[in-house]
């Protein structure tokens, strides 16, 4: 196993807007904190048993309106099922 290689190729990818958009569901779920997001900046993959995603994106924090960064990882396996492994914002 190696280490995250960059993909600028997934950055507009439909794929990385719906794990964006799990991870932001996760974040609301798990930490109470709302977000909305932006844009996506990079997205870096793992060959696994299967993908981890590591994907960076900005917010707008819904209770400050300030612009967060998050980072989000999330696991797909070779069947296409997803899962959100953590996602944190600053």
């Amino acid at each position: 196993m190696g280490g995250f290689v960059d993909r600028p190729d997934l950055v507009q990818s439909p794929t990385t807007k719906l794990m964006v958009k799990a991870a932001v569901t996760e974040l609301a779920k798990t930490q109470n904190v709302e977000v909305t997001p932006i844009d996506v900046y990079s997205v870096a993959t793992q060959l696994v048993n299967g993908l981890n995603f590591r994907i960076v994106f900005s917010a707008h924090h819904s209770a400050s309106e300030n612009i967060v960064f998050c980072t989000a990882k999330v696991y797909q396996a070779f069947n296409g099922q997803r899962s959100v492994n953590s996602v944190e914002c600053a």
